[in-house]
């Protein structure tokens, strides 16, 4: 979140700002910057610098710019949504992992990281003055699906929808806050989520497994049935549909732990997390 006071703007100034409001262009490059500026691009470092100066824009990175909207009001306040300043900072995006995991109420548990998944390589990136932490999980183009579109503040943000944000938990749980916080995604998808989704369980279930075998990595199979036969959940037949696409040899329950636990037959998988971890948030 950000809060700042307007102050006075020059023509160009002005011309800059207006240009890249009405673009809707909340996070902008100084590249941007340049092409709003057609015929004096020549001008726009000068510009950028007076901004940030007079706390018009606050600069996230290298070329990365915050700008405060024009309509913010004679007290020049403005607060923006994390999600959104993510979009301005690496294309194509999806926030995802913990982060989805908490929008689609998969999860109680927030974290103080903005997870974002996508295909281009790029460097954590960490703005202390607005206490805000962006991690980037880089995916192979072939692995980066899933997606939905949704509103916030007026604006379209890119997150990974439900189905694959839980396989993306049982995929990285270190990534979504343990393997613990998987189970619960598990288990509230069954019970809440899929009430409330146009596809019945079936065709949700048969997502999940289309999801799971895409992503390619077996382990997601051993945990996903793992996880639902521990918690008796309505999974049918799948569970031996699960079990079919198993990899051979030993996987970790939870890959942030070591090998350690008794290991399950059945699944394939070093119970490195006890059952009582697994199921106690239940008993809350």
């Amino acid at each position: 979140m950000v809060t700042q006071n307007i102050r006075t703007l020059t023509p160009n100034e002005s011309r800059l700002l207006n240009t890249l409001a009405s673009a809707g262009q909340i996070v902008f490059s100084a590249q941007e910057a340049r092409a709003a500026l057609a015929g004096q691009e020549q001008q726009a470092p000068q510009l950028l610098h007076r901004l940030v100066r007079k706390r018009w824009l606050f600069r996230l990175e290298r070329g990365k710019y915050l700008i405060l909207p024009l309509e913010a009001g004679m007290e020049g306040l403005y607060t923006v949504h994390e999600f959104i300043i993510a979009a301005g900072l690496v294309s194509p995006y999806a926030i995802a992992y913990a982060s989805a995991l908490a929008f689609h109420g998969l999860t109680d548990q927030t974290s103080d990281v903005i997870f974002v998944a996508t295909p281009r390589r790029r460097r954590s990136v960490i703005i202390p003055v607005l206490g805000l932490h962006y991690r980037f999980v880089t995916l192979a183009a072939e692995r980066f699906f899933g997606f939905q579109e949704t509103q916030i503040e007026e604006r379209t943000v890119v997150i990974t929808d439900p189905v694959r944000t839980l396989i993306d938990a049982l995929d990285r749980p270190e990534y979504c806050g343990g393997i613990v916080e998987a189970a619960k995604g598990v288990w509230r998808y069954c019970h809440i989520i899929q009430a409330d989704n146009p596809l019945s369980l079936d065709d949700s279930l048969e997502q999940l497994t289309g999801y799971a075998r895409r992503l390619g990595n077996r382990a997601v199979f051993k945990r996903l049935g793992y996880l639902s036969e521990l918690q008796n959940l309505p999974v049918g037949d799948y569970l031996e549909r699960w079990r079919g696409k198993i990899s051979t040899g030993m996987s970790l329950l939870d890959p942030q732990i070591g090998a350690q636990g008794e290991y399950n037959s059945r699944w394939g998988l070093r119970l490195n997390v006890s059952v009582n971890q697994l199921t106690e948030w239940m008993e809350h």
